[in-house]
């Protein structure tokens, strides 16, 4: 196809040419919206970077210890501290320590815990892998993030950003030129602005 009338068939769609193979013998161009492509590419490096730090992060278990006898005031900053280690993905060891004569009431221990379990459900949906259970004078419970819920919570937003950022390929012809590309890198942008409709000028354009 002459590059004239790939740009022509770019300016009837308000799109971009862009050069998707410029060593092709002849070059290959494609009609797409190229700053949608861009956000669907930035996009999914994104989500395949995040899938590797939470990969990373499901492996290395973090603790976050308590006490029999905390106040309210220092409940609360360990709660925050064991959100943040959920919110990078971290499973979480939430230990109560008996130190002495707290043996005696183990209970308290108990109490404290799930006062703890209950603060940090309220703040993210999580799953107790480990019911809180006596090892020794440590008394302990395993929490990770419920990723179920979390995806249940996400969903919309998800849809809606793939509703705006995917790139519908189906809908992008591809057009090799008939004359060589003065592309000077391996992505040529030839912005197009859309001209006012006119139905006499519209040509047939095959397209591969």
């Amino acid at each position: 196809m002459p590059t004239y009338q790939a740009r022509r068939l770019a300016e009837e769609r308000d799109l971009d040419l862009v050069e998707v193979a410029p060593q092709a013998q002849p070059p290959v161009c494609k009609v797409m919206d190229y700053g949608r492509f861009k956000y669907s590419l930035e996009r999914k490096q994104r989500e395949a970077h995040r899938a590797g730090r939470a990969g990373r992060a499901a492996s290395e278990m973090k603790d976050v210890q308590l006490s029999p006898r905390i106040d309210d005031h220092d409940l609360q900053v360990k709660v925050d501290r064991a959100l943040e280690f959920l919110t990078d993905g971290h499973p979480v060891r939430m230990v109560v320590r008996f130190l002495g004569r707290d043996m005696r009431h183990p209970e308290n221990g108990m109490r404290a815990l799930q006062t703890a379990l209950d603060a940090l459900g309220k703040e993210i949906a999580i799953r107790v892998d480990q019911a809180p259970r006596m090892e020794g004078r440590q008394l302990f419970a395993l929490v990770r993030v419920d990723k179920g819920a979390r995806a249940r919570t996400d969903k919309p937003a998800d849809e809606k950003a793939g509703a705006d950022g995917e790139t519908h390929e189906a809908d992008s012809p591809m057009v090799a030129l008939d004359t060589p590309s003065e592309a000077t890198g391996p992505v040529a942008v030839v912005p197009v602005v859309a001209p006012e409709p006119n139905a006499e000028s519209a040509e047939p354009v095959a397209t591969a």
